[in-house]
């Protein structure tokens, strides 16, 4: 992504755009020199609406804080509450989204079941899921967040299933591989 915007916008030397690539998102920053804000604001309104135009749907917000406080500002918004299911990220997901403050208005619960044991008992995964797929599988997430957001009523859940490693991959599930699912009432 950043070699398509550098080639992309190369020709802009002010505003400038810059990119910082962080470990769950890559966030982008125009910047313009003007003699007052308004001009400066006027100067980025047509940049950012040209990379918006750019990356389409993989832009989550604009002027926001990180994609956990773009989902709570959109929960609280819409009445909605979410859940989480995480095996390979071992509730790093919920924690990210209940330390913004008001999450608890929205975060139902989190669950990290690490074990198939728990994804069965727990989340209701079928054992069939589990010894057809495995516990790592498209299936297994998707069954791992309907659970969850069963379990917690809430409108949405999401779940992570992966081999996060060092150990533990094969040549068909290699360490690295990681399933992401959503459920809503449907």
């Amino acid at each position: 992504m950043e070699v398509f915007l550098r080639e992309k916008m190369s020709h802009m030397e002010n505003p400038s755009l810059a990119t910082y690539a962080k470990p769950s998102e890559v966030r982008l920053r125009a910047t313009a020199k003007a003699k007052s804000i308004e001009e400066a604001e006027a100067m980025l309104s047509p940049v950012v609406e040209e990379v918006v135009s750019l990356l389409g749907d993989v832009v989550y917000g604009v002027d926001v804080d990180g994609l956990e406080n773009a989902c709570v500002k959109l929960l609280k918004e819409r009445g909605w509450t979410m859940a989480t299911a995480e095996s390979c990220t071992a509730g790093i997901i919920s924690k990210r989204v209940t330390d913004i403050p008001g999450s608890s208005r929205v975060f139902e619960m989190g669950a990290a079941t690490y074990s198939s044991n728990k994804k069965s008992d727990m989340l209701g995964v079928s054992e069939k899921i589990i010894q057809r797929y495995g516990a790592v599988s498209p299936e297994a997430a998707a069954a791992m967040a309907v659970g969850a957001r069963r379990l917690a009523g809430s409108t949405l859940a999401v779940s992570t299933t992966g081999i996060a490693g060092p150990g533990g991959g094969t040549p068909l599930k290699p360490v690295g591989l990681v399933y992401i699912a959503l459920a809503d009432r449907q």
